[in-house]
Order: structure tokens, then sequence, then C-alpha cells
């Protein structure tokens, strides 16, 4: 051998020699260090001791042992070129040695970095954004390497870090809702604020807040509620309640205060200053775009909607004048709207294809019409509302004189509706002076608009027919002059009608003029059935038909007659001043005769009436006849209004008369008798006052025969 090839040779072995025990000392380290790794693990993550090992120091080490391990390799590699063929089998176990305990180094390298990225402490020194990521590059490490998933730490790296997110997402809503904070003052002072935003921290930070919370999702919800206040806070309280702005800034710190204003009604103009002040303040305060979205879009997707009703509905509408000759002036105002929907269509609160508000003021003639019948309607419905009772006297039973006598162009004589004295309410007296406002404005626009002003006289006169007995149904019912004065303001509303007709000549009121009488009729006619009916009851309780048998009863029947000449009184008494003389006295008649009419049909079905019963039922009936014509202005016309009066009158005859009587009063059916009652009625009455006797039959006979005859 020669000397070179035994100086390598020698060198040879003790290279060998040499990697033999660094290798061997490798292992027993990194042995050591698994177990330290171990326990470390343990302590942190499984049973949540404190660690004892700092993880940078132990991956420090893990590093160097890495390091070492990769020297070998390459010292193996250069020794396996120079005795490939003698060193192969060992080196190669060598190798493959150190493999295996560098893949169990970077095991460990990865648990110790993603431990890293979890620690708390390294988190809270951070920003939120920095923070993010430690977490994500954990989760990474964690998620894609498949060894560590058979590492008994690797749960409890999982369970940490989903609770290091729980807390971070937690963390991210607590500062932003810590930057945007909101105050509400519920006091009703005048002097007091309302509502103060205030804005907190730097555009970069108030940037990282927002990025954090679109890194959770969380972003959607936060802008919605954020959205939410701005308008009921900031918008809603200018435009209904007209607050007034405040804005101060400071370094980092701005804020934004609504405040009491002493101005009930403003302009258009100024409604759309302090709105447009708001949004400013929060163009400067909030950032321009984050992670390509722009914060005033993503605020508008949620807000804008609402902001253009309210916009549209209060703040343009209100603004809308009601008469029609300032709509000019106001068309000029319409600029600011334009313009203010150009700054926020530029600002990006509204889309570039918003165009709500524009369309909503091209055709401004039907938003004018459209707010005065608003106007109109609820003004009408609020006096239809109104009580009845608060009364003043009207005349006017000489507004025409026999020779004018004309009929309008609708056909209607106009006396017809002349309304003599009477009493009407005072609520009434206010809806013609609505009536009269409409007609009034009426005659200063243009022709081919007249026919929406007949539309909203139309529409309120058929509202006051249709809502005023629904709106009083309960006072008409316990309160029969409530129905007398409502009697009065219908018919009284339709005299103003019948005047209006030959003014304005389009105005549909024919029909309306018929449904108001009926309307009016059938109101006093509801209140006399309703009488009626509480007559029949009290006589239907009583004993008139008991009586005619056993004269015993004769103080239950003129008890019961009394109770209904009362009620009868009452009513004369309540409708008396209220009601046009011909109309009480018809309605009047017409409730008297109810009660006649009750009594007559009862005396009608009797079979048997003795002698004192009739003297009984004749003396009651008589006081009644006496009694009722004081209720007539006129009492010897109260025939004309109570169609049984003089049946009753012949029927009471009947009862006080002899058989020789009655036929002379009958007068072989030319007499008062046959004038008022039926040949049956008559029978009736003879079979059951007289006993059969061949008188009575011959009586009856001669009594045929003449109504035949």
């Amino acid at each position: 051998m020669s000397f070179l090839a035994a100086v390598l040779a020698s060198a040879g072995e003790v290279e060998m020699t040499d990697l033999d025990k660094n290798v061997s000392e490798l292992k027993h380290k990194i042995t050591n260090l698994e177990y330290d790794i171990k326990e470390a693990m343990e302590q942190r993550y499984m049973k949540f001791a404190v660690v004892s090992k700092d993880a940078a120091s132990l991956l420090d080490t893990a590093q160097s042992y890495s390091n070492q391990i990769n020297n070998l390799i390459s010292r193996i590699d250069s020794q396996t070129k120079r005795e490939v063929l003698d060193a192969m089998s060992d080196l190669k176990m060598f190798k493959s040695t150190l493999e295996e305990n560098k893949h169990n180094l970077t095991v460990i390298e990865q648990v110790l970095e993603a431990s890293m990225n979890l620690t708390t402490d390294n988190l809270t020194k951070l920003s939120l954004i920095d923070r993010i990521k430690k977490l994500e590059t954990a989760q990474t490490i964690l998620l894609n390497n498949e060894n560590l998933t058979k590492l008994d730490v690797y749960k409890p790296l999982m369970r940490e870090h989903q609770r290091l997110t729980d807390v971070l997402h937690s963390t991210c809503v607590a500062a932003w809702r810590k930057k945007i904070e909101w105050s509400e003052n519920d006091t009703e002072s005048q002097e007091s604020w309302r509502v103060i935003l205030k804005i907190s921290g730097s555009q970069d930070d108030i940037r990282d807040t927002v990025s954090a919370l679109q890194h959770f999702d969380s972003l959607n919800i936060e802008v919605k509620q954020f959205s939410d206040k701005l308008i009921n806070l900031i918008v809603k309280p200018i435009i209904i309640q007209h607050l007034q702005v405040d804005v101060v800034k400071f370094v980092n710190v701005s804020t934004m205060t609504l405040k009491v204003s002493n101005n009930e009604d403003e302009l258009l103009s100024e409604t759309i200053k302090k709105l447009k002040n708001v949004f400013e303040f929060l163009n400067s305060i909030l950032p321009a775009d984050i992670n390509e979205i722009q914060i005033m879009s993503y605020l508008g997707s949620y807000a804008s909607q609402q902001f253009c009703k309210y916009f549209k509905d209060i703040v343009i509408f209100n603004a809308i004048p009601v008469k029609y000759h300032n709509l000019d002036n106001f068309r000029e105002e319409l600029t600011d709207v334009l313009e203010f929907n150009e700054y926020l269509s530029e600002l990006g609160f509204f889309e570039k294809s918003n165009d709500e508000l524009i369309n909503y003021i091209e055709n401004i003639d039907n938003l004018f019409f459209t707010k005065i019948s608003q106007l109109y309607y609820d003004r009408a419905r609020t006096i239809i509302k109104k009580d009845l009772h608060d009364l003043v006297e009207v005349n006017n039973e000489n507004r025409w004189s026999s020779d004018d006598d004309n009929q309008d162009d609708n056909g209607f004589c106009q006396k017809i509706f002349a309304y003599p004295q009477s009493k009407v309410s005072k609520s009434l007296l206010e809806f013609l002076d609505l009536i009269d406002t409409v007609a009034s404005e009426m005659s200063t626009i243009p022709e081919n608009s007249t026919w929406r002003y007949h539309d909203i006289l139309n529409n309120i006169t058929i509202m006051y027919c249709d809502v005023i007995p629904l709106q009083h149904c309960k006072v008409l019912e316990f309160h029969p002059q409530q129905s007398a004065v409502l009697y009065n303001n219908i018919m009284y509303f339709t005299r103003k009608l019948a005047e209006l007709s030959p003014t304005y000549k389009n105005l549909l009121i024919v029909h309306l003029l018929e449904k108001l009488k009926n309307l009016a009729s059938e109101i006093l006619h509801s209140q006399c059935k309703q009488q009626i009916t509480q007559i029949e009851k009290i006589v239907n309780q009583s004993d008139i038909v008991l009586m005619a048998v056993n004269s015993n009863l004769g103080y239950s029947v003129e008890k019961s007659m009394s109770q209904c000449y009362d009620l009868l009184s009452i009513l004369s008494d309540l409708w008396r001043d209220i009601l046009p003389s011909t109309v009480y006295c018809k309605f009047i008649g017409y409730s008297c005769n109810g009660l006649f009419e009750c009594v007559v049909n009862k005396l009608f079905t009797l079979e048997d009436i003795s002698a004192t019963s009739a003297e009984q039922y004749s003396s009651i009936f008589n006081k009644i006849m006496k009694d009722i014509p004081s209720f007539f202005p006129e009492p010897k016309e109260v025939h004309r209004y109570v169609p049984k009066w003089w049946q009753l009158n012949e029927l009471v005859y009947i009862l006080s008369s002899s058989m020789k009587d009655i036929e002379n009063r009958w007068a072989d059916g030319k007499g008062p008798l046959a004038n008022e009652l039926k040949v049956d009625q008559i029978k009736c009455l003879l079979k059951a006052l007289f006993q059969n006797t061949d008188r009575r039959a011959a009586l009856l006979k001669h009594i045929l025969a003449t109504a035949q005859s």
C-alpha cells in the first residue's frame, strides 16, 4: 500500500469513528429533546400547567440539532464518495438513523412553531391583523401536517386554537363597538341633547378593526346595526323632529351631536344641509375603502332604501306647498334635491343606478294633488269624529222667495233645499268651511286639473255619508237628541251642496244629494223604530189583555200607558228645539202612531171584554188622546201626523157606546166608523163587547150588508 493510500485509509477510519460517535451522541440528545418537548406540551396543553421551558429555547435547540444532522449527513455523503465500497453499509445505517431523527425533529419544530403562534403573551402585544395572521399560521401548520394528528398534543393544540379564535373574535367586535359609541338621552327637556355619535381612533385603526370583522364574517351584522341606528337615531330625528347637527373633531376622536331645535318647521334646503353634514362627517372619519370594499357603499346597501323612503315621504312631501300658485317656486327648490342625490351617488351611498329620488319628483303636479287630497281627507276625518252636541242655530227659511224657484243645471229646484230655522253642530260648519275651501281652490287652477278637485269634493261627501253613522252609532243608539242633530246636519249639508251645483257645473253631486237625504231620513226613522220597540215592550209587559176579563188589572195598563206617554214626552222635548217644525211633527207623529197601532192591534185580539173593562179602556185611552196633541205646535192638526188617530178615536167610541150608537156611527157604511175601521175589526169588537143576542146578530148583519153595498 502506498503512503497516500495508507493516509487516506487512516483518515477514513478516523472519520468513520468520529461519525459513529457523533451520531450516537446526537441520537441521545434528540431523545432527551423529545422527552423535554413532550413534557412541555403536556404541561401547557394537556395538564394546563405553567410551561417550564421556553418554547423558543426548545425550538432553537431543535434547530441546532437539525443543523448538526444536516452536517453529519453531508459528511456521510462525502465519506460515501471516498469509501463507497468499504463503508457503504455503515454509512447507510448512519444516514437512515439520522433521517429518522431529522423527521422527528421536523415534527418537533412544527409543534413548537404552532405553539409559539398560539402563545397568549405573544398575541396580546400585536395588532388585531397580526394576531389573526399568527392564528392562521398555527392553523395552517396543524391542518396541513398529517404527522401531527398522531400526536397526543394535537387535539389540545386544536382546542387552544379554537379558544383563541373565539376570544379574538369577541375582541374584534368589542374594539369596533368601542370605536363607534352611541349615546341617547330620553329626557324631554328642550335644552338637552338627544343623540351623540362618537367615533374614536385613526382611520388605520378603524381599517384594521373592519378588516378583522370581515375576517370573522361579522362585518355584515355590525354594519347593519350601525345603519339601523344611523337611520333611527340620526336621520329620522333630523327629518321628523328637525334636530340640529353639531360636529366636533379632535385628534383620533370625532363626535356628532343632535340637539333640540326650536323650529317646528323648516325649509327643504335646511334639512338637506343638515343631512349632508351627517354624511360629510361619516365620510371624513371612516376609511374610504377596506380590502376592496367601499365603506360608504357597504353602509348604503343597508341604509339607502330606508333613507330614500323617509326623505321622499316626509322631507319632500312635507315641503310641497298646499297652494297651486306656489308650485313654481317649489320647483326651483327641487334643484337642491338633485344636487343632494348626485352627492350621495358620488359618495357611494347611492348606487349609480339609484334614481329613486329623481323619479319621485319628476311629476310634481301629481305629488301636489296627492298631498292636498290627503290633507283634505285627513281634515274631513277629524271633523267627522268630533262630537255632535255642540250646537249653533241656523235659519235660512227666507233664503229664496217664491219668485226664485229656478232650477240649477242639475235639475234641482233650489227651494227644495231651503233649510228652515233649526240647530246644527258646529263641527258641520267646520266641514262646510272645508268644502268651501276646496271649491275656492278649484277656481285658481288650470281647467284641465279641476277634475281632481271634483274628485276630492265627491270623496269627502261620500266619506261623510259612509263614516258619520258608524262613527256616532253608539251615541245615536242611546241619545235620541243626537239623531235629530245628525239629521239636521245632513240635510243642511245637502242644501249647501245644492248651492254649489250651479256654480261648478261639472260637479257630480246629483246622486250624492239623494244619498244624503235618504241617510238623514233613515237615521230618524231608525230612532223612531227604536222608540216604538221600547213602547211595544212596555205594552206587552202590561196586563192589557188580561184586563178584558179582570177589571182589577186596570192600574197595570194605566201605568204602562203613562210610561209610554213619558217616553214620547221626553222624545218631544229633545226634538222640539232642534228639528225644523215640519220634520219634528212628522217624526214625533210617527212615534205616537207606533203607540196607537200597538194598542189597536192588542184590542182587536180580545175575544171578550167586560163592561167594566171597556169603561176602563175608554178612560185610559181618552187620557192618552187628550195629552198627545200637546206634542204638536198645532194640537188640532194632530191627525195629520198620526195616521191611527181617528182609528183609535173610533175604537174608544165603540168601547163606551151602545149598539144603537154604534149603528148610528156606522151610518149605513157612510159614517166615521166605516171610514176608520174594517168590517172584520168591527165584528171582533162587537162580539167581544156584547153578548150573543138577536140584537147583536141583527147589527152585525146590517153592517155586513151595508158594507157590501
